[in-house]
């Protein structure tokens, strides 16, 4: 798989990027993200257009912002690395337009709003009930996109949603089947 069309985006990219950050720190580029590349061990990374006309493989997420905004290191921006080349990129009708709140590896909670998810197959983690994790992609309202599993953001909806963040849920650990 590897490649996967994304819902497009239009964001910034963090001038450093371009230039093996080195130089452009503080700037920004206008671009459209259009896609997401998946390698083992690395961060999540999008495909973007710029508006010079320069597309660019491998952004990786900490790269990417809707507004300028401090940098957050790769690990507090994603939980996880990619688990291998096999993913399907999605976006949920039903989570469109959510915001959420979401809990970082550095214990701050941060709010955003749902763009899409990026969930994993034929991978040697995806198949085991309490190691699968997908990537929801979130828009800080920090400006800074991040990658989150489930278990890591509780999501808003006033209407029928009553957040509780002292409930102490279990992964499940079954496999269910109608066959076994």
């Amino acid at each position: 798989m590897l490649i996967a069309d994304t819902p497009y985006q239009q964001v910034l990219i963090r001038n450093e990027f371009f230039y093996n950050e080195q130089q452009g720190h503080g700037e920004y580029t206008k671009a459209v993200v259009f896609g997401c590349r998946a390698e083992p061990a690395r961060a999540p990374m999008f495909q973007v257009m710029t508006e010079h006309g320069a597309q660019w493989a491998r952004v990786p997420i900490h790269m990417i912002v809707t507004k300028p905004c401090d940098t957050l290191p790769v690990d507090v921006v994603s939980w996880w690395d990619n688990y291998g080349y096999n993913f399907a990129v999605l976006e949920f009708v039903f989570l469109r337009g959510f915001s959420c709140t979401a809990l970082g590896r550095d214990k701050v909670i941060r709010k955003g709003n749902y763009l899409f998810t990026i969930d994993w197959c034929k991978d040697g983690y995806s198949e085991i009930p309490d190691q699968h994790k997908c990537h929801h992609v979130i828009a800080l309202e920090t400006g800074q996109w991040i990658a989150y599993p489930n278990n890591r953001l509780v999501w808003n909806d006033e209407s029928w949603i009553k957040p509780n963040p002292q409930k102490e849920w279990r992964c499940p650990t079954k496999v269910y089947s109608a066959e076994s």
